[in-house]
């Protein structure tokens, strides 16, 4: 019996361990220099920017300039055949507004990460780094306050406590109030 408990126990592990992945350090990098370069953009303009990340023809990351979108909302252009194999999305959260939730991804950049069967990337103003993971259908916190440049603006705690991950159910239920 103890085995196989034991046995029920290792397979429900494996499991979660392929269901949360964890981005390679060369994406974390590439990212957080990527956002270092377009995040007091996004903030200064007041608006989101938006893209995708990929890997070229030589296997070396890369990714599509930069969109400009709205204050809380963005359309990236998907890049031509064979420019690049997309990975993952990435978008800024603009610049810090008290009236906005925007210290978390929302539940639509999510979905449209689940949607597109790809990761995504999303810096906010508070310079906070999460990590869209689609096959887990979650968001995790890769790094937090000010871990990127962030908004002079910015007030910590105004967002509530915010979680190091959520699932897109709960990011459903918190962006409902």
């Amino acid at each position: 019996m103890k085995r196989l408990v034991l046995l029920f126990a290792l397979i429900a592990g494996m499991a979660q361990a392929e269901k949360a992945r964890h981005p390679d350090w060369e994406q974390v990098d590439f990212v957080t220099a990527l956002f270092g370069e377009l995040q007091m953009l996004s903030i200064n303009k007041r608006r989101e920017y938006c893209g995708y990340i990929g890997r070229d023809a030589s296997g070396a990351l890369v990714a599509t300039d930069p969109v400009p979108g709205e204050m809380a909302s963005c359309l990236p252009v998907w890049p031509d055949r064979g420019e690049m194999t997309v990975i993952a999305s990435y978008h800024t959260h603009g610049a810090f507004d008290i009236g906005y939730l925007n210290e978390i991804p929302s539940d639509i950049d999510l979905q449209g990460d689940i949607a597109l069967g790809i990761d995504g990337w999303i810096a906010t103003p508070g310079g906070r780094l999460w990590f869209s993971d689609h096959r887990a259908r979650e968001v995790r916190l890769i790094c937090g306050i000010t871990c990127l440049p962030f908004s002079p603006r910015f007030y910590k705690g105004t967002s509530g406590h915010i979680a190091k991950s959520y699932t897109l159910e709960e990011l459903i239920r918190r962006m409902e109030y």
